[in-house]
């Protein structure tokens, strides 16, 4: 997989967790436990290490050992 086919699945797990987040907000299914454990441990992590690979993407391939 290429640098930029790899940005781009960041991007779209970011943009689809992100709208399982208004999803949260904005409908009933925040009143049930298992809805909230999942966006708590699941969705929340996930949106932030997307977010910081897409911001520090070099840096993370580095880390990871993925050659560009």
């Amino acid at each position: 997989m290429t640098t930029n086919q790899t940005r781009i699945v960041l991007q779209w797990v970011h943009i689809v967790f992100g709208l399982v987040i208004l999803c949260y907000i904005y409908s009933p299914f925040s009143k049930y436990l298992l809805f909230q454990i999942f966006i708590k441990f699941i969705v929340v992590p996930v949106i932030v290490l997307t977010g910081l690979w897409l911001w520090k993407f070099k840096e993370f391939n580095k880390f990871l050992r993925i050659k560009s």
